[in-house]
């Protein structure tokens, strides 16, 4: 099991699917449908280097992440608001003040 063999199919199947779709963008699909059996054989060599690895770890840490960055657009969301909040205050303020020297 070798993470950086897959890696190295997945870029190769990564790079058959990007001309497949160049190939069928021009109609030629005889060499789509021969990137296409390549871009499966690659994928397949990338499952089979994979076989026994287990993702569990990194889907521990890509969900823990995932939840942290989702309170950290929270925070930032929250703090936005408090700054559009804290503007239109202040506009209040100052158009009320406009508006007690106006009367006065």
């Amino acid at each position: 099991m070798s993470t950086e063999a897959a890696q190295v199919c997945l870029d190769q199947a990564l790079a058959l699917v990007d001309e497949a779709l160049t190939a069928a963008e021009t109609g030629a699909w005889e060499r789509v449908s021969d990137l296409d059996a390549r871009c499966r054989d690659a994928s397949s060599a990338m499952a089979e280097e994979l076989r026994g690895y287990d993702p569990l770890p990194l889907l521990r840490g890509l969900t823990k992440l995932r939840e942290r960055h989702h309170r950290l657009l929270e925070l930032a969301e929250h703090r936005r608001d408090q700054l559009a909040q804290a503007s239109r205050d202040s506009r209040r303020g100052r158009q009320g003040a406009r508006a007690y020297e106006d009367n006065t």
